[in-house]
């Protein structure tokens, strides 16, 4: 079973199309989007960089117009890879400089900044291999629409 997200086509690119997801389905009908984290870190920052984040580029050969509506799919263990990935390094990465501090018996405050330092690390290590492009991270189309249509034009399924 994938996970599904519907997207729109906002550019054609030689070697494939460029989607952009709304990805407030899910926060809209959850009753604790007041106190989420999630929520509030997926506001976070300019319109420039939210559109950035919602934007994913597909390879594909298939021919498509901007303002076509898509279906995308992508299996469920990855997303839960990915999630382990982002929660569990960054504390490994801080463990790891906090351990190193306490080996050289720097003092409480340095132990602290070399914990945090480690967190910093860890997402800048992340930051810098996410652009990696792999297949399996990467959506796929699943359906086709018309821009604006209800009936289906391809699907890969």
């Amino acid at each position: 079973m994938l996970i599904e997200e519907q997207g729109t086509v906002v550019a054609i690119e030689p070697a494939g199309v460029v989607v952009e997801v709304v990805r407030t389905s899910a926060c809209q009908s959850c009753k604790a989007k007041q106190g989420c984290g999630q929520a509030v870190l997926s506001e976070w920052g300019s319109e420039t960089k939210q559109q950035a984040k919602n934007h994913f580029n597909i390879p594909t050969d298939q021919a498509f117009h901007v303002g076509d509506v898509v279906k995308l799919g992508m299996q469920p263990d990855v997303i839960s890879q990915v999630a382990l990935l982002v929660y569990i390094l960054p504390l490994f990465f801080g463990l790891a400089f906090l351990s190193l501090a306490l080996y050289l018996n720097f003092n409480e405050g340095i132990q602290l900044i070399g914990f945090v330092a480690g967190i910093f690390a860890a997402y800048a290590f992340m930051h810098k291999y996410s652009f990696i492009k792999t297949a399996r991270l990467t959506p796929v189309i699943l359906q086709v629409y018309g821009a604006r249509q209800s009936n289906v034009i391809a699907s890969s399924n």
